[in-house]
Order: C-alpha cells, then structure tokens, then sequence
C-alpha cells in the first residue's frame, strides 16, 4: 500500500513539474519574437552555443537579422529580453532608478566572490564604489603611467622576439595585465615577489571561474556541490586566500603610525576603510576582510580575463593591417618619440605626449569598438516599465547588445562599419554618439576600471610602436575567437620583426674596449656603398666567385671574382 502511495506521489509531483515547465517555457502573444526554447537548455542549444558551432556575440547578430532590434533570448531558464539599439542602451542606462545589475551578468559569479563588486547592487555597491573608485579615477591612475610602462618593456623583452612566430600569446598578456594590477592594485609585483604555488594557484582559480560561469543551466546546488567536493579548486581557493590575506597583512604594517597618509593604490584603500562591523545601513562604514578579499579576486579576474584580451584582438589587427602600424610609427616620428639608431635609448612617455598621439588614440579606439571583447551587458528591472513600446515586468532581465551597437552601420558612417579602420575617428565618425561605442557599458553600473584599462592599452600599443615592433600576419592566424567570460582571438599567431638588441651585433666589440675607430668606419663603409650605387654600378657574381675564405687578421673571401657594369 506505502509503494503504491509512493509511486503515486511521484507520478503527480512529475506531472505537476512538467506542466510548470511547460507553461515556464511557453510563448505568449505579448512575447518578443526568438526561437522555441528547450527546457532546462532555453536557447543554448539550438543557437548553437552549448555545441560551440556559435558564440554570444554571431547569435546576437544572427537573431537580430532574423527577428529585428528587439527579440528574446532563453540563456537556461532564464526569459531575457534583448535590445540592439543605441536608444535603447541610453534608456535603460539612464534610468538608474528602474534598472539595477542583474545577476546575469556574470552568471554563478557570487558561487566565487559573493561581495566581489561586479555582484552586488543597491546600498552594498554604494558602500564599495566609495571605497574602489576614488583609487581608479583617471587622475589617480595617470600618475602609475610610469609603472605601466616599464611593465611593457618587460612585456616586450621577454615575449617578443624578432622573426619568431608567435602562438602562446595569450598567457604573455594576461601575465602582463596581471602585473600591471598587482603593481597598481595591490604594490606587488607579480613575477618577483609571488612564488610558482600562487601564480598556479590563482591561474586554477580563474580556470574554474569562467568554466561554471559558461554553464548558466547547471542548478547552484549541483555547482556547489562540485565546487566544495574539487580539492584542486579548494586548494586553489585556500592559497589564494593565504596571498590575499598577506597582501592586507603588509598593508596594515606599512599603515602603521601612517594614519594620516591618504591611500595611493587600491589594496591601502581598502586596508584604510577595514572595518569587521561595516554594514549596508552606513555606506561609510567601509569593507569586512571576507569583502576586501572577494575585491582582490574581483580585479584579478578583470586584468586576467578583460584587457589582456583586448591586447591580444590589437596584436590580431596590426597583423592584419601593417599600413597602420607605419602610419603609428610616422605619428611617432612626427613627434620624435620614436627610438632612433641608439636602440638603448627610448624617448620617454609622458601624460601630455600619450595625450597627443591622436592616431595611437584612434587605434585603441578602433580596438575597443571592433573586438567582441564582451558582448553584452545586462540590466534587471526593479519595478515594471516600459521600453520601445516593451513591457518590461519587475525582476525581468534586460539584455543590452554592446557589440551590435558598436558595429552598427546606422551609427558608424565611413567605410564597413565591421571593418577595422581607425581613421573613422578623423573622418565622418569623429563626434559619433558616445553610447555608439559602448565597449565598458554604461550608466552607474559602467566599468569602474575603464580609465585603467584605457590607459593600459594606449600606453602598451605605442610602446610597441615605440620600439620597432612589427607584428606580421602569419599563416595560421585565421581570425576566429573563442568564448569564455569575454571572447578572444583563437588560432592567434603572428610573427614578430623588431629592431634587434643592440648586443645580437657586435661588430666593433663591445663595452669600454670597443672600437674606438668604428664611427669612421660605419662612416666610411656607408659612404662608399651609396657612392658605388649612385654612379650606377652594379656588381655581377662571375664564375670563379666560390665563396670561401682566407683568414689574416681578420676573415677575407677566397677566389674573390666579380663582373663591374656601370649603367
């Protein structure tokens, strides 16, 4: 009798459940127009990005096609309404009131950092922003300009060598990005002061992270369950949370009898406002150390994940375009931040001189806009509303498609409006609508490390410049990308021509016992090769001409035959 309860009981609860689903899942008349979702799935499966046959940034242009500037979108369970143009960005981004961060932003982000920025809304953020945003203002990050780029040089000396083919860029520029916010952020550079265990530590963290992010459709209970019973993960988590506690750690010691100092990077500032009482109803009341922690994950995932990948679509343009790394190089020469023959001198970079380079900026520019660096952004409505005749119902999620923006031919006038040219910026496109370019989002919950990010990449992109890098396409770079939290450049290789070290050519020795006669003789070689040529000889290999060679004092050639015809 208990069994044929039992039975019974499931049969309805498996009833009931599917009729739940079924009328979760069903289309109204009212419905934006998209495609019939799966259950459980939504439209990750049918579009093609479960299966990896297609990413966020090609469906969202797919469905725009297909049905229009306003359609929807089933990421999982979740019913989300996209929008695709710029008006509708600059509303949703202008009602602050009506439209907060939604969880879908980073989907399972809280499972990692529950008090991380990115995820928190309403009085909470309040009380972070205070506290984040004053170290990354732009008058505060332009004054660590000179840390960025000695960060470049190394960047450059130990990733780019001259006539290699270059195919594991994208580790390069994430430890690069990396470095820049642990000497930024945090007063620790990464290479030197954190040992092997951390570095691979944080790496398996920020392994983990985009991988449950991927898999909205995975229930949080399952993703918990994963998480808590994964030792590599636990361990990761565990080290990492030992570095970050140092980092406060030191902080506090440095702090010190220093009471009255402001902060100067983001670590002091939160170090300054820890406070194990801080609460939402006094947003004043600064940071707990389990939120000061989830902050320095937080920024780490953002330079790991974010601007290397925005490095990396550069490196993946130039090569594609080496008439606009000249014409960078002839803006530089014009301004005579070029290095010259002394290849151990580099003229300096300043705030004013960077802010002069107009074609650098309008490269980076191009860079930001064109790359699908982050697809969308999305808002949730706190109360109902309305948006381009869209019933938009409280708790609903709002997609915005920034790349659709960004791309859009009715906002971008000159030339393919997909096409990499940044001389749209001197041209018809030079005062476009600032939410046509909408690489950081917009709106109060905008980027707070935009004015970081921007800086970071001007300054590396003319560093390279700077320093004879010449990124050449190579055959293997193909031009697709692959997803994770923001989409990168897949297949990447490039080959890199650069002036050579000084030391790769020693003719004339080197050091203080150098040849103190080897500016005549570069003079008088010189001059003797542009003489020969300007009186129109050329030189004809004869028969007799072997190749080899005598050795005196110095090295001549053997069997030395040769044909002179003067044109």
């Amino acid at each position: 009798m208990a069994l044929i309860i039992f039975t019974s009981l499931f049969v309805i609860v498996i009833i009931l459940l599917y009729i739940y689903l079924k009328r979760s899942y069903s289309s109204s008349p009212d419905d934006l127009p998209g495609v019939k979702p799966h259950i459980f799935f939504g439209n990750l499966i049918n579009s093609g990005i479960l299966t990896g046959k297609s990413t966020f940034a090609q469906v969202m242009f797919d469905y725009q096609r297909r049905f229009g500037d306003k359609f929807q979108f089933w990421l999982g369970s979740h019913r989300c309404l996209v929008f695709c143009r710029m008006e509708h960005a600059q509303t949703i981004f202008a009602d602050h009131h009506t439209f907060e961060q939604s969880p879908l932003f980073l989907p399972n982000f809280d499972l990692f950092c529950p008090n991380g920025i990115t995820m928190l809304t309403g009085a909470r953020w309040k009380r972070h922003i205070r506290v984040l945003l004053p170290m990354l203002k732009r008058a505060k990050i332009i004054g660590h300009l000179d840390t960025i780029v000695e960060c470049a040089d190394r960047f450059i000396d130990q990733n780019l060598h001259p006539g290699q083919v270059h195919r594991d860029l994208i580790s390069c520029c994430q430890s690069f990005t990396m470095n820049v916010i642990g000497l930024i952020g945090f007063n620790s550079d990464f290479d030197i002061h954190v040992n092997l265990p951390i570095k691979k530590a944080i790496q398996d963290i920020l392994f983990y992270i985009p991988l449950l992010m991927m898999t909205p459709w995975v229930p949080r209970w399952l993703a918990k369950i994963y998480l808590k019973c994964n030792w590599k993960y636990q361990r990761a988590y565990r080290l990492t949370q030992e570095f970050a506690e140092k980092l406060i750690e030191e902080e506090q010691n440095k702090q010190i009898g220093m009471e009255d100092e402001r902060p100067n990077n983001l670590i002091a500032s939160m170090v300054s406002s820890l406070n194990e009482q801080a609460n939402d109803e006094d947003v004043s009341s600064g940071l707990t150390r389990s939120e000061i922690f989830d902050e320095v994950l937080t920024m780490m995932l953002a330079a790991y994940e974010t601007t290397s990948t925005v490095l990396l679509w550069f490196i993946f343009f130039a090569s594609k375009n080496p008439q606009v790394q000249q014409r960078m190089k002839d803006e530089l020469r014009e301004h005579h931040l070029l290095m010259t023959d002394d290849l151990t001198c580099v003229p300096p970079l300043t705030p004013d001189n960077l802010a002069s380079l107009t074609y650098c900026e309008c490269v980076t520019k191009e860079v930001l806009r064109l790359a699908p660096i982050g697809d969308l952004t999305t808002r949730m409505a706190v109360r109902d509303t309305i948006v381009d005749d869209v019933m938009v119902h409280r708790d609903q999620t709002l997609f915005i498609a920034l790349h659709n923006i960004n791309t859009d031919g009715r906002y971008w006038l000159h030339e393919d409006s997909r096409k990499f040219a940044p001389e749209r910026f001197l041209a018809e496109d030079q005062n476009h609508h600032p939410l046509a370019m909408n690489s950081f989002g917009g709106g109060h919950r905008a980027c707070i490390g935009q004015e970081l990010a921007w800086l970071e990449l001007k300054t590396i992109i003319v560093r390279m410049m700077q320093r004879g890098v010449k990124f050449e396409d190579a055959s293997e770079n193909i031009g697709d990308y692959d997803e994770r939290i923001t989409f990168f450049p897949t297949n990447l290789a490039v080959r890199e021509d650069k002036n050579h070290d000084p030391l790769a050519m020693i003719p004339f020795g080197g050091g203080h016992r150098a040849c103190f006669g080897q500016e005549l003789a570069w003079l008088e070689l010189k001059t003797v090769i542009v003489r020969i040529m300007q009186r129109g000889i050329t030189l004809e290999d004869a028969s007799e001409h072997t190749g080899s060679y005598d050795e005196r004092i110095t090295v001549i050639p053997n069997n030395f035959a040769v044909r002179v015809r003067i044109d």
